[in-house]
């Protein structure tokens, strides 16, 4: 494929992100995917502690994030690098984890192959279908790229 083409059809910038989903997700999928993810990125992780204070690690930790789930009063995050791209992880939701970043940090075809190389090691690790998307994802949306 032609890089133009690519960052037409999928990194475009029109101000909203691009959405990385694994739908229908269960705590084991979440654990495998914090495991992965703290094995092979750097990562900064921000939680608030029980007094409120908040927190930075250099890896996820499942039972703060399990702590989290389904309270949106607060969020927590987690950011990684995929070669030049920050992804985004904010805990939500125990059935869906989500990632995010801004189309426009894709900036080459190399980039674009570590994003690509990402979703398969995910779908691969949580024999899942991952999905790339416009921001905001529900099933009107159409899917930019599905890996499974």
């Amino acid at each position: 494929m032609i890089w133009e083409k690519i960052k037409t059809d999928i990194y475009y910038s029109d101000g909203s992100l691009r959405d990385i989903y694994v739908l229908d997700s269960t705590i084991e999928d979440w654990k495998k995917w914090i495991d992965f993810i703290n094995e092979n990125y750097q990562v900064k992780f921000e939680y608030f502690d029980n007094q409120g204070n908040k927190k930075i690690e250099s890896k996820i930790n499942f039972d703060e994030v399990s702590k989290y789930w389904n309270n949106y009063e607060n969020s927590i995050s987690a950011e990684f690098l995929v070669g030049e791209v920050l992804l985004k992880c904010y805990f939500f939701s125990i059935d869906e984890i989500e990632n995010d970043f801004f189309p426009e940090e894709v900036k080459t075809i190399e980039q674009h192959n570590l994003i690509i190389e990402y979703l398969k090691s995910i779908s691969k690790i949580l024999n899942k279908e991952v999905i790339l998307t416009p921001e905001n994802y529900s099933e009107g949306f159409r899917k930019l790229i599905t890996i499974n």
